[in-house]
């Protein structure tokens, strides 16, 4: 095992585990996909290795693992109140577009195409931590942090900040 894949090993259990202990419902949600991801992308990468070797012709477990995780991301980003699902998406369709990348020039050397679509994981990974540890601050702050569209108060859809909703209501 070479370095880069201990530190993303590493990364990734470790950014996984912090959203699924301290995270709310979105950032368990993506840490759960994430971590059902990796163990997919082995399973269908063993099941599915094209004859050529690693990343020498198109991975076929890889990109179908990596567009249910989109599709799972991109899910999460419609229905969720935060802002870092929608970035998640976006490198989650970085990395999905890359695996088009070898069938169109199939003389892509096999280490280009791996960064193509690898190189996205390290921000992804990143980018759950961080958010995550927003949770925190916002729970902090605020004492509440509303995960979905659906729990935000009839006040906030109207227009309250979130200051004002963590006043008491006025009494007339």
């Amino acid at each position: 095992m070479q370095l880069h894949q201990i530190v993303f090993l590493g990364l990734w259990l470790g950014s996984s585990v912090y959203a699924g202990v301290r995270g709310g419902a979105p950032e368990r949600l993506v840490a759960a996909t994430l971590l059902c991801a990796g163990v997919l992308t082995n399973v269908l990468g063993v099941l599915l290795r094209p004859a050529g070797g690693d990343y020498a012709s198109f991975e076929v477990g890889v990109a179908l693992t990596d567009l249910a995780v989109f599709v799972a991301i991109t899910l999460i980003a419609m229905t969720s109140t935060r802002f870092w699902p929608m970035l998640q998406a976006g490198m989650m369709g970085c990395d999905v577009f890359g695996h088009l990348a070898k069938p169109l020039g199939p003389d892509i050397l096999p280490e280009a195409y791996y960064a193509t679509v690898a190189i996205w994981g390290y921000p992804m990974l990143i980018l759950l931590v961080v958010a995550t540890w927003r949770h925190r601050v916002r729970l902090a702050r605020y004492g509440v942090d509303y995960a979905w569209v659906r729990d935000l108060p009839q006040r906030y859809r109207n227009g309250w900040s979130i200051d004002e909703l963590a006043r008491p209501l006025p009494r007339n």
